[in-house]
């Protein structure tokens, strides 16, 4: 797991970064199986203490989840780095089920774009990867399509139950065990990416309890490792000096490793392989495009594909170079402006996905430049980002009304009875269908793109608190419509963004009714910002 700028030491191992280690506890290793144990020093690394490679496994997995990239990427590294130090080849095993919460076509149509560029990048590395689709239907189904809800409320209560995760590691019994749990039952070692939100921590300790083979998490997802902090930090002006000590240690090129163990391993199902053809993505041997493919997932056909991005490495890098031609120059006095999109990156889908390096991103701005929008754009991406990776880390409660700073759940309580000027149903929200032309423009974008300017979510955000009767309400239609829609949801920097809603990372402003202290934001006075019709009418 090694970066270039660090002369060979270990990534997340510099000398002024090893706070929050922990102790070290080895044991001495069997005589007959080479074993290198895992340094405990590095921050980056979520695994058990005791966590040995397994004696007499065949090779070192690595589960890809949330980081689908070939490059730059820390678990990869650190698999390949197990391995070559077990004389092992390694396996790149990324499964896709239809049963996650708010699957949809959109979700999986980027995955797959994703997939043919992973396998263009495994096969130039020589490294072997393996994608499974699943195609369960009907009595397999743990989230049957069309049941994909926001979650139920307890009526009166104000208590909101959030979609159920799925498994994924059982199948009817009669099938046999899911690839992933076959595959780390004979792996000596299982590597898979660490990230603080969604699905992935569960599905981390659910694959532990199958399995005995050892399942080490690793941070890809920040420049400088979650564990190098020792609290939740409450503000952007707390992190921030925390971050910019911490960055000359860890903002280098990434190294990418070489496997030199390049042994084909035997597989126990048909992988779905997807490449780039002259008429598009698809299938090799059916020849169905993605499309196609998506068509045959038990997941929601209502939410289509976005009409405007791409999944996948090469359109994040296209985007990227686009972005520090055009938009990086104007980025410190446009972004705020909604008809400027192209002054703004836009790369937070790809950033999700896994498909770019927060450190590609930010090293190919720093040499693009120049210093002044640079300096803005390095708050954004790193201040505000990894403070929303460092709040779901710290935060079991991250999703819930409770991680509304007390100061402001109170506010909001306190002003629960003041006369809202509508209620408007998830559906009529859902839809675009209420009485404000601006917020219907900014929904319709989340509906058409899956992707929305970071100021209109501000506004779309506080706005909705004045059409649901509390926070907890308000809570749950952001998180369903955030997380239905919107290719970058799912994700620490959404529920950060949802949170700055109800006062998280804020201070108190002057009272107004409904939010009290919690600072508002009005539809009304955007007018005085930017060009609201011209916004309107683009997404008419």
């Amino acid at each position: 797991m090694r970066s270039g700028g660090e002369k060979g030491a270990i990534a997340a191992r510099q000398k002024p970064c090893t706070r929050n280690a922990p102790a070290a506890r080895l044991t001495e290793p069997r005589a007959d199986w080479h074993v290198v144990p895992m340094d405990t020093t590095d921050l980056r690394l979520h695994a058990p203490a005791d966590a040995r490679p397994r004696a007499g496994g065949e090779f070192v997995l690595y589960w890809m989840q949330a980081t689908m990239r070939a490059h730059d990427n820390f678990a990869l590294n650190y698999a390949i780095e197990r391995a070559n130090e077990l004389g092992l080849p390694v396996l790149v095993y990324h499964g896709l089920r239809h049963d996650y919460p708010w699957a949809s076509d959109r979700f999986h149509t980027w995955i797959l774009e994703s997939v043919a560029d992973l396998y263009a990048d495994f096969e130039a590395k020589g490294i072997q990867y393996a994608f499974w689709l699943d195609g369960s239907r009907g009595e397999h189904t743990q989230w049957p399509a069309g049941q994909r809800t926001a979650g139920k409320s307890e009526e009166g209560t104000g208590k909101h139950t959030a979609p159920s995760s799925p498994s994924p590691f059982t199948l009817p019994s009669s099938l046999g065990p899911t690839p992933l749990v076959a595959l780390a039952r004979r792996a000596a070692l299982v590597v898979t990416d660490y990230v603080p939100t969604f699905i992935a921590p569960r599905q981390i300790r659910g694959l532990r309890e199958k399995v005995e083979t050892p399942v080490i998490a690793v941070d890809s997802c920040t420049v400088v490792p979650l564990r190098y902090h020792d609290k939740e930090h409450s503000t952007a002006r707390g992190i921030r000096p925390v971050l910019m000590e911490a960055l000359p240690h860890y903002l280098w090129p990434v190294e990418n490793l070489e496997p030199r163990v390049r042994t084909r391993v035997a597989l126990e199902f048909e992988p779905t392989v997807i490449r780039e053809a002259g008429n598009g993505k698809r299938e090799v041997g059916t020849g169905r495009s993605v499309a196609e493919l998506v068509a045959a997932c038990d997941v929601d056909h209502a939410v289509p594909p976005s009409t405007t991005f791409r999944g996948g490495t090469r359109a994040g890098r296209a985007r990227l170079a686009a972005f520090l031609e055009t938009g990086l120059p104007r980025y410190a006095d446009q972004r705020n402006d909604p008809n400027q999109p192209d002054a703004v990156s836009r790369l937070s889908p790809w950033l999700h996905f896994g498909n770019l390096s927060i450190h590609e991103v930010l090293l190919a701005a720093q040499a693009a430049g120049p210093a002044d929008p640079y300096a803005k754009f390095l708050d954004e991406a790193l201040t505000w980002r990894e403070l929303a990776h460092n709040f779901c880390f710290w935060n079991p409660k991250h999703r819930t009304a409770a991680a509304i700073p007390e100061w402001a759940r109170k506010q909001l309580a306190d002003h629960e009875a003041d006369p809202r000027p509508h209620l408007y149903p998830l559906e009529a929200m859902e839809q675009a269908r209420t009485a404000e032309p601006l917020w219907n423009a900014a929904q319709r974008s989340y509906l058409v793109e899956g992707f929305m300017h970071n100021y209109m979510r501000m506004l779309w955000g506080k706005t909705v608190l004045q059409w649901t009767p509390n926070a907890a309400e308000c809570l749950r239609v952001l998180e369903h419509l955030n997380n239905k829609y919107a290719l970058d949801g799912r994700d620490p920097n959404s529920y950060g963004g949802i949170m700055w809603i109800f006062g998280k990372f804020d201070r108190p402003f002057y009272p107004r009714p409904i939010y009290g202290l919690v600072r508002y934001q009005s539809l009304r006075a955007a007018k005085d910002k930017f060009d609201v019709a011209r916004y309107v009418a683009s997404y008419g």
